[in-house]
């Protein structure tokens, strides 16, 4: 399976579920995760690479500063961990203002 077909399975997976899927491709921002996924106010970074690959020490880089800052910042070469992921961004979170019923 192919980086490629991974990525895309997981993109599908999070339009079908209301998030919005931007690709990641600056020409001067190497190493940058490959895809931003937002729902609701939150977002997720997450670099995708074949299964069994490793991301480079560049990708790495890029995904430890994002979670300096508090982004929440993945790596996938799982078509199921993606959607695994996207599940929780798209977790609702209970308002501790509102009473449970």
């Amino acid at each position: 399976m192919s980086e490629s077909t991974i990525e895309r399975a997981v993109c599908a997976y999070a339009k079908s579920k209301g998030c919005l899927v931007i690709k990641l491709a600056g020409p001067n921002q190497k190493g940058q995760p490959d895809r931003m996924f937002i729902y609701q106010g939150k977002v997720l970074f997450i670099e995708f690479k074949a299964p069994g690959k490793l991301p480079t020490a560049l990708q790495y880089k890029w995904l430890r500063d994002l979670i300096a800052q508090d982004m929440q910042a993945e790596w996938c070469d799982d078509i199921e961990d993606g959607k695994s992921m996207i599940r929780h961004l798209c977790k609702p979170y209970a308002n501790p203002m509102q009473p449970n019923d």
